[in-house]
């Protein structure tokens, strides 16, 4: 999601300060070899950041963390309905303390080839569930897929219907999602009926909506907390556990 940066004078004004005051206790128990008058503090205080200009370093690095973590926490809480209350299908405890969003596309190789792992990581902790935001962001085809999904979720099938289709090789096209719902039993009349729905399309766009509002940069993107991957890293699983762990601990101060 786009964070605003903080400026370059704000970000040294604080920084400063915040070095100051690390210099003052790092020296706090040699507290008689201080200056006790202004200007020799002030110098006193210039030769220890001069000598350590790393502790300034570190304090600017902390300062804009800690600005961009706040602003990430600003915008999940003024849209927390749209990410966790707009009715989007989910996989799991449906009373889990930690909840999982991924923002994904049935025609991303990344979203499918992290499939695997993102559902043995939901079995594997059952006070965890995943709400998933498709927004079929690679074409008509996967636009197509997107409404046949949610239609099929109105029959109770999505996540068997989610499952086929994350993990068939090739193409995700609406003659196979379509293929693929009928050889799990949905009424196909019905579920071609509700895929061309103005419903159907208002819940596309609302994903669709909400994924621009967050800059979601591309698919993958899972949401836990306040904190955010994109991609699939070859750490994912670890990833997911640490901020998962995070929220049980703390819990979550945007959901």
């Amino acid at each position: 999601m786009h964070l605003s940066r903080p400026s370059t004078t704000r970000l040294a004004f604080f920084a400063g300060v915040a070095a100051l005051g690390l210099a003052w206790t790092l020296n706090s128990s040699h507290a008689e070899d201080m200056p006790a008058d202004r200007a020799g503090l002030d110098a006193y205080i210039r030769d220890y950041l001069m000598g350590n200009p790393q502790v300034l370093r570190d304090a600017l690095l902390k300062l804009e963390a800690d600005e961009q973590t706040e602003n990430a926490k600003r915008v999940l809480r003024d849209l927390k309905e749209e990410i966790y209350h707009a009715g989007s299908p989910e996989i799991g405890n449906p009373d889990a303390k930690v909840i999982i969003v991924e923002f994904y596309d049935y025609n991303c190789p990344y979203c499918r080839s992290a499939y695997p792992e993102i559902k043995a990581f939901i079995e594997a902790n059952p006070d965890t569930k995943i709400v998933l935001k498709d927004i079929a962001s690679l074409g008509k085809e996967s636009e197509a897929v997107a409404r046949v999904v949610i239609a099929a979720a109105k029959q109770g099938k999505f996540a068997a219907l989610h499952d086929r289709l994350m993990t068939q090789k090739g193409q995700n096209t609406e003659a196979r999602a379509l293929d693929a719902a009928a050889k799990l039993g949905l009424d196909m009349e019905r579920l071609k009926i509700d895929a061309q729905s103005s419903e159907t399309g208002d819940a596309l766009t609302r994903a669709q909506q909400l994924a621009d509002r967050l800059s979601v940069p591309a698919t993958p993107l899972y949401i836990i907390g306040h904190q955010g991957i994109s991609g699939s890293p070859d750490d994912l699983v670890a990833q997911l556990s640490r901020h998962v762990d995070d929220v049980r601990k703390a819990g979550c101060d945007v959901c």
